[in-house]
């Protein structure tokens, strides 16, 4: 009996922990918060720490929206990325103004030196930096070396501070955000323009965390209705997305009776 039990509070763990993680790939790629989905330069940003004070996760989070998790959870908050136990939120210094302290925070696993995942999260949640842009140290060798003098494939403190290739050079010198000026269309006056302006790679469908992200800042949903708010779509997701693969076409989202029309009604009765 005992195993089944167990059994049966680690699968809906795994689940959320997957639904989670689906939220935070998303997030991470628009530099915003997975709490929240408002962009994380325009806030404080910060990281989830334990007890002992070593980050929990590899997630940033606007302060704000972190601190609201932490407190609408009390004293059981695990961190949505891993589900191990959060003692606070820790506010990560600006990288022009002190960073020892931004190099420390970004340290995710505390080795002394930054991966290219690092620094790249990190440029993104904290400065108004072009994306696409920084996404190309990721895979780009030869950018990546402007930074890392010595091949090893990581970033020292010392090579952040090189005055002449260094990192904290590069942030202060280079790019400016590129951002999408673009008026959100309203569900309500033009479904298919809005569908439209979500599905960003054109692909002819929205998935999961798209959709709950769409209607988050449509909706101006706040941070602690926002797990209510994907609560309320994964109870009726399935009866639109009947194979289970997590997306939603056009056809499926404009139809009458549809999961715009029956998102619409949901909203109008919160």
């Amino acid at each position: 009996m005992l195993p089944q039990l167990l059994q049966a509070q680690i699968v809906p763990l795994k689940k959320s922990l997957s639904m989670a993680s689906a939220a935070s790939s998303l997030a991470e790629q628009h530099a915003e918060c997975p709490l929240s989905f408002k962009p994380l330069y325009e806030g404080q940003v910060a990281i989830f720490v334990g007890s002992k004070g070593k980050r929990v996760g590899t997630q940033f989070y606007r302060l704000d929206a972190a601190e609201e998790f932490i407190a609408s959870a009390g004293t059981s908050t695990t961190c949505p990325q891993t589900g191990q136990s959060v003692a606070k939120a820790k506010p990560v210094p600006s990288i022009l103004e002190d960073p020892k302290g931004w190099f420390n925070a970004c340290d995710a696993d505390g080795n002394r030196k930054l991966s290219r995942d690092e620094v790249v999260a990190a440029l993104k949640a904290q400065l108004p930096l072009n994306n696409h842009a920084i996404e190309r140290f990721r895979s780009d060798d030869s950018a990546w070396r402007n930074w890392d003098r010595d091949g090893s494939g990581f970033i020292e403190y010392v090579e952040i501070m090189d005055e002449d290739q260094g990192l904290l050079k590069f942030v202060r010198d280079s790019f400016a955000r590129i951002t999408d000026s673009r008026p959100v269309p309203g569900l309500r006056r033009d479904r298919e323009a809005w569908f439209r302006h979500w599905d960003e790679d054109n692909s002819g469908e929205l998935e999961f965390e798209e959709v709950v992200r769409a209607l988050k800042k449509s909706f101006a949903v706040s941070t602690a209705g926002l797990a209510v708010l994907r609560e309320s779509l994964r109870a009726i997701w399935c009866i639109f997305d009947p194979d289970g693969s997590g997306a939603v076409d056009k056809q499926e989202f404009l139809a009458r009776d549809g999961l715009a029309d029956t998102v619409l009604a949901t909203m109008d009765l919160r």
